[in-house]
């Protein structure tokens, strides 16, 4: 369950804990996203160095730490507070294969260090996406790949489209074209193997019902946790229908 290891956070309460442990974290946006995501970094050939980069609340790190035991996490994310908090839920989660470090992922000096780097939904919060993007690059090892999500330029609901979310925290661009977000990968040096979109129609509904309680903030935490269940549910029912032209974007990127 993504996001279950949320439930070792020692500032949650016992029914908040219980609540993470059989639902996982409360943010439809990740279980959707996980969808997508989940299945990629699956298909890794056996990586030993792994960067999240803009891990957030570290779900996909603890993902990766799993389905990967021996490799070396590197998680990341501008937030001290959240890397602060992610630290000791590692610690109680026996997490022992991540590290958690607070930093601007735009100063970064790594090179040649990693086999894979995992970028999920954050490429919309950086102002030089393609500085980023050429750090990845020099990070990565040859033959590395690559896995990014992000929200599409527009939200897509059985064809009717408009803008896609400005009012998250952090965004400074609400997502991108899907031919505009390959050839920025393509410009830094990436070839692609995989493009695809996400969030079908149903699911981008879903979300916004989801955004329309939390504000994209986590306001309204209360009927949130009610809620919360039953869009889980119906986001599980309605994952098979087809994307098409989705509300978010999923590729793999490889260098070399």
């Amino acid at each position: 369950m993504i996001g279950s290891e949320q439930r070792f956070d020692p500032s949650l309460s016992i029914a908040e804990r219980l609540y993470i442990r059989l639902l996982g974290y409360p943010a439809l946006g990740l279980h959707i996203r996980a969808h997508a995501i989940v299945p990629l970094i699956r298909r890794l050939q056996d990586p030993r160095t792994i960067l999240d980069a803009g891990c957030g609340t570290g779900a996909f790190s603890f993902v990766i730490s799993r389905l990967f035991p021996n490799a070396r996490v590197t998680a990341v994310d501008a937030d001290a507070g959240l890397i602060r908090a992610n630290t000791r839920i590692a610690q109680q989660a026996n997490a022992a294969g991540i590290q958690f470090a607070a930093a601007d992922l735009t100063a970064m000096t790594e090179e040649n260090a990693f086999d894979a780097i995992v970028c999920t939904d954050m490429l919309e919060h950086v102002q030089d996406d393609q500085l980023l993007l050429r750090l990845f690059y020099r990070a990565l090892r040859k033959g590395g790949s690559l896995i990014i999500h992000t929200p599409h330029l527009t939200r897509n609901i059985f064809g009717w489209k408009r803008p896609n979310f400005m009012g998250i925290e952090g965004h400074v661009r609400p997502g991108y074209r899907k031919r505009d977000l390959e050839e920025l990968l393509e410009k830094t040096g990436f070839s692609i193997a995989h493009s695809c979109y996400n969030y079908n129609s149903l699911e981008t509904l879903l979300n916004d019902l989801s955004y329309l309680i939390t504000g994209g903030r986590k306001q309204r935490k209360h009927l949130y946790a009610v809620a919360f269940p039953f869009l889980l549910i119906a986001t599980k029912m309605v994952h098979w229908w087809p994307v098409g032209e989705g509300s978010g974007l999923v590729m793999v990127a490889k260098k070399g």
